[in-house]
Formats: structure tokens, C-alpha cells, sequence
């Protein structure tokens, strides 16, 4: 029996056998490089023009995706042309691709730029228009870019691909990396990605197999212990993966050098927002006179230069990657930012009123590149996220970062989608609060309201309703704080919703609300604040703030705590008047009665 067991256990562990793959893992059957004249020769040309395609090179080498790439094929833009590059005809298998880069600039292919078409029984099908693909892309280049289309429709057909230029005086063109690749899980395939991409790695091993050890050279996460991990690279190289499997007795281990190749890629430029900095429904970003702010460089695809270009401020060029620089008076400004790497450039660039420096301006969270996504977020037959509801979400708060320089606000305007109220005569409050610590709103600096009535609400126009404070309400440097607004009625027929953007999980998030506590079937007073995680948003809730210092009261004695009940605060004021100015902020004041004794409660 013991002889047996032994023999049956040895069995179990020599069935162990490690091995994986992944989805992006394949093998080209097909590869053109332009890299000699015979090469060069297995495709035919046709020019109307002096100029036509032919074997050459750029000035940016494809030797920065593939180093042993001699040569591209390379079109030079010209008058009155339609030039034609056609490949021999090509079986497609089935789980193909097609994929190739392109050098050129994107200043002038409206003049003049390539179509690549797929040529079945002398029936073209266009597969990629690259103005049109500049145009949705933004692209400014100049830089190689990756193109890739999937041949789903050409299986088992022999199709010729085509690029066929049109149009005078465009853009000089170069191709290269011409490769026609199927997904293969076998040895011989690779994976070919660019920086930033991410890998699925599929475990294939065989066997009683209960733990996985992997190992990803040059990956995020550079381990795992998954079965199925996901894996993302970020630098260029050819990296080696290796997973190790166990069945709790044994072991086995798979190696494979160089599986992984990811191509560098050229940068795309984007401006960071600094610190101290505001984002605008008006202007790209709202900053104060006279305060240094050190711009952050947002970028993609590993840039290795940068030159920025500043209007209004102390410095006009730096060549750092986040340079600080000053405005130095008020008014509004351009912003240019170019980078660049081995693989090419980009270039984001603002013209003159971007920049609002001083003054007053709305400011809010949501970037200018959302602006034209701001919805409703309706919950059904419980009503409006931000809105009118039946879920006990009394109000809802949206967050601010701390300003650098004290700050005043007159007024805020909130953006509503739907403003149907049958309780016009309701007040929907709007408060401004300090930020407590535990980063939820705590302490009110300014309350004002607006009748459910008057909400304003246009649906072919941009138009805000504006609550507007009795008197400005001071925000301290490095305050954090919120607009917080509501409770909004909810009466049958009531309607009401703020506009907001969403985005997805993970990402940026700066709306709250507040819950008021249950017994039995009746709400409570007090509640709970919450940040809104499981729906990252920002609310269309914008105050009109200006960076303008002001004078605190000292005339006013410090209030000194009497008691706390239910989470308020009550203080003995004896003669204080309703929003008295203490200490720098605006504090409203209520009057209330305990029986006992008279006291005043500073609106938590």
C-alpha cells in the first residue's frame, strides 16, 4: 500500500507543468520594413507627380520603435498628387491584425494626406482616413504612430492593402513596420505594445495546481499571485516573464526572455493644473496675482523635454519639467507647453484668455475637457442624485481645495438640469463650510437661499441659478472648503436636479451628501456626511470667488462653549447679532431657547 501511494503521489507531481500566455501575445505571417530594394520591390507604386513612394528616411529613424529598421518608405508631399503604395495580395487568417506606424506632421493634412484601403476582387474598403483620425485624435505631431486594424471581415479572403495619397502641398509621410499578425498562444509569439499598455496574462498550466508565483521584468506590478494577473508597462525594452506554479508538494517554473517588447511612444503634452489654482467653467484655470505657482507637467508617453512658454509672468520660457513662475498683475493669459522624446513631439497650447489671473471668476472641478459631458444622475422612482429625492439625502456638498491667499466669495452658481418645483415658496439653502477633520463639512462661514420657484433653467442655453450671500464670505488661506446646498423639496411633483459630471471608479470625486438618520419610518434631524465613492462626480456648483484678503472683526470677544447636544455646538453670546464677523470667517448665529436658558448655535 505504501509502495502504491508513493507511486500514485510521484505521478501527481511530475503532471505539474507551468505555462501561460496572453490575449495581446501573437505571431506576424506576414511583415514589411521597406529595409532593402528587394523588400522594397514586393509592392507596386503608381505616382501622378514628380514626387512618388520610394525607400528612404526621415529624420526621426523607425530605429526608435525597431533598432534594426534600415530604411521606411517615404513619400515627399507635392502638387496635384494621388500616389498609390499597393501590397501583394495576402491570405488573412483568422484572430488577425494589421499593424503599422506613420511619421508625419498633423499641421497640413488637410492639403494632403493618405487613405489606406483593403482591395478584395478590386472592391475597396477604406479602413483608416488619417485626417480624419488627426482630426479625432488632436493630433499635432510630428511623431510615429501606431495604427492597428482588426481583419475580422477579410477572413479566409486574399486581400491587397493600399495607401493611396491625395491632395497638394500636405505633409511629408513615412511608413514602416508593416506587419499582419495573428494571436497565437505558442512559443513562437510574442507581445508587441506601446509604453503605458497593459498586458492579460493567462495561466496555462497544467496539473493540480494551487498557487501561482509570477514575475514580470520591467511590469507593474513587477509580481502577482494571481492566477490571471493584468500587467502593465510603462518604459520601453524587452522584458522576460516567469511564473512559477505549485501543487502544495512540488513545483514547476516557465521562463520566457523577451515575450514581453513595448515601443516607445511619442509624448502627448497636457498642462497640469497647479496648486493654488482653480479650474473654470469660463477660463482654463483661475490663479492669484503676486503667488508662486509651480505648473505640473500632465503628460503621456514619457517626455524627455519640455519648453514651456508663459505669458504674465516672471519667468516667460522654462525648460524645466514643472516650473514655478508669478503672475504679476491681474488680467488674462496664453500657456503653451511642447514636449518631446526620441519618438516625436506634441503640443498643447491656450490662447490668451486661458489664464485668469486676479479678479473674480466661478470656480469649480470639473475640467474643460468635460464640459460638454454634464448630465443628471436620476435613481428612478427615488429621485435626482443632487436634486430632489427620496432616499433621506437632505444636502448635497461639493469640495474645494484650499486657496494659497485669503479669498472671498459673493455668490454661487449652481447649474440645475431640471428645476419643476410645485413647493415654490421652499428654501433651498446654500451654505459655505469649512472642511473638519475628518475632511467632511464642519463649521458654516456663510449661509444664504433661494426659493424653489426661482431656480433658473434654460434648456437651449447655459443659465445658472445665483445664490448670493448678504455679505461676501471670507475664505482663509489653506481652508478647505465646501458648497453645500439644500435640502431640496420633495413634494409629488417636485423635480428638481443639479447638472454633474461623472466619471469612472477610481477617479476623481468631490461631491458628498449628507443622510439624515431613520427611526422606524420617520427621518431624523441629524445624520451623516458622506463622500460619494461609489460614484466618483463633480457637481455643476460653481462660487464666484476672488482672491481679495479681508479684515477679521477683533471687537467681537471669543464665544465660549456652553454645552454640546446632538453634535451642535452652543455657545454663550450673550448680544451677538446673527452673522457677526469673529475671527476672520462670517459665523451665522441662531437664537435658540433650551428652556433653561437662552444660547446661540453656530450652524454645524
Amino acid at each position: 500500500m505504501l509502495f502504491a501511494a508513493i507511486v500514485a503521489l510521484s505521478a501527481w507531481g511530475q503532471g505539474l507543468t507551468a505555462s501561460f500566455a496572453a490575449d495581446e501575445a501573437s505571431a506576424p505571417y506576414y511583415q514589411m520594413g521597406w529595409d532593402t530594394a528587394d523588400e522594397f520591390a514586393t509592392w507596386t507604386y503608381g505616382s501622378t507627380s514628380s514626387s512618388t513612394w520610394k525607400q528612404g528616411n526621415r529624420s526621426q529613424l523607425f530605429q526608435v520603435i525597431d533598432p534594426s529598421s534600415t530604411a521606411s518608405m517615404i513619400l515627399d508631399y507635392d502638387g496635384n498628387q494621388n500616389e498609390t503604395a499597393t501590397s501583394p495580395a495576402i491570405e488573412i487568417r483568422p484572430n488577425s491584425t494589421l499593424e503599422f506606424y506613420c511619421y508625419a506632421s498633423g499641421i497640413y493634412l488637410v492639403y494632403g494626406a493618405w487613405k489606406l484601403y483593403a482591395i478584395v476582387d478590386e472592391t475597396p474598403t477604406l479602413l483608416i482616413d488619417q485626417f480624419m483620425w488627426a482630426q479625432d485624435a488632436g493630433y499635432d505631431g510630428p511623431s510615429w504612430e501606431r495604427f492597428t486594424v482588426d481583419l475580422a471581415e477579410f477572413v479566409g479572403k486574399q486581400v491587397q492593402f493600399s495607401f493611396v495619397y491625395q491632395g497638394s502641398y500636405g505633409e511629408d509621410e513615412a511608413i514602416d513596420g508593416f506587419r499582419i499578425l495573428q494571436a497565437n498562444d505558442g512559443d513562437d509569439a510574442v507581445i508587441n505594445i506601446n509604453e503605458g499598455e497593459s498586458v492579460h496574462f493567462k495561466d496555462m498550466s497544467t496539473g493540480n495546481v494551487i498557487s501561482w508565483n509570477w514575475t514580470f521584468e520591467g511590469g507593474e506590478p513587477a509580481t502577482s499571485a494571481e492566477q490571471n494577473p493584468v500587467v502593465t508597462y510603462n518604459h520601453a525594452g524587452s522584458y522576460a516573464v516567469t511564473l512559477t506554479v505549485g501543487d502544495g508538494t512540488s513545483t514547476d517554473t516557465k521562463s520566457r526572455a523577451a515575450y514581453v517588447n513595448v515601443h516607445a511612444e511619442a509624448p502627448v503634452a497636457h498642462v497640469g493644473l497647479p496648486d493654488g489654482a482653480y479650474l473654470s467653467p469660463w477660463v482654463m484655470m483661475f490663479v492669484p496675482v503676486g503667488e508662486p505657482l509651480t505648473f505640473k507637467d500632465a503628460s503621456t508617453g514619457n517626455p524627455t523635454s519640455w519648453e514651456w512658454t508663459f505669458d504674465g509672468t516672471d519667468i516667460t520660457t522654462s525648460y524645466l519639467q514643472n516650473p514655478t513662475v508669478t503672475y504679476l498683475q491681474e488680467g488674462t493669459y496664453g500657456l503653451k507647453l511642447e514636449v518631446a522624446n526620441e519618438v516625436g513631439s506634441s503640443v498643447d497650447e491656450y490662447v490668451s484668455t486661458a489664464v485668469q489671473a486676479g479678479g473674480e471668476q466661478e470656480v469649480w472641478n470639473i475640467a474643460p475637457e468635460e464640459n460638454g459631458d454634464l448630465m443628471m444622475m436620476e435613481m428612478g422612482w427615488y429621485g435626482n442624485y443632487a436634486g430632489t429625492n427620496w432616499l433621506g439625502i437632505g444636502e448635497f456638498a461639493e469640495h474645494f481645495d484650499a486657496p494659497v491667499v485669503d479669498a472671498v466669495i459673493s455668490q454661487v452658481n449652481v447649474y440645475f438640469g431640471k428645476t419643476t418645483a410645485v413647493s415654490t415658496d421652499a428654501d433651498i439653502e446654500m451654505k459655505i463650510m469649512t472642511a473638519g477633520a475628518d475632511g467632511m463639512p464642519d463649521q458654516v462661514l456663510g449661509t444664504t437661499s433661494v426659493k424653489a420657484g426661482d431656480l433658473a433653467f434654460d434648456p437651449t442655453t447655459i443659465n445658472a441659478t445665483e445664490f448670493v450671500f448678504d455679505d461676501p464670505v471670507g475664505i482663509p488661506a489653506g481652508t478647505e472648503f465646501f458648497a453645500v446646498v439644500g435640502p431640496f423639496p420633495n413634494d409629488y411633483g417636485d423635480d428638481i436636479a443639479i447638472l454633474l459630471c461623472h466619471r469612472d471608479l477610481g477617479e476623481k470625486c468631490t461631491a458628498y451628501h449628507f443622510v439624515y438618520d431613520e427611526e422606524g419610518y420617520e427621518y431624523l434631524e441629524t445624520g451623516t456626511w458622506y463622500e460619494n465613492t461609489d460614484d466618483p462626480l463633480s457637481l455643476a456648483v460653481a462660487p464666484m470667488l476672488s482672491f481679495t484678503s479681508f479684515a477679521p472683526d477683533t471687537s467681537v470677544d471669543q464665544p465660549v462653549v456652553d454645552k454640546q447636544v446632538l453634535g451642535h455646538t452652543y455657545y454663550n453670546v450673550a448680544g451677538m447679532s446673527s452673522n457677526v464677523p469673529f475671527d476672520g470667517v462670517n459665523i451665522v448665529v441662531t437664537r435658540y431657547s433650551d428652556g433653561t436658558s437662552t444660547a446661540a448655535k453656530v450652524i454645524k
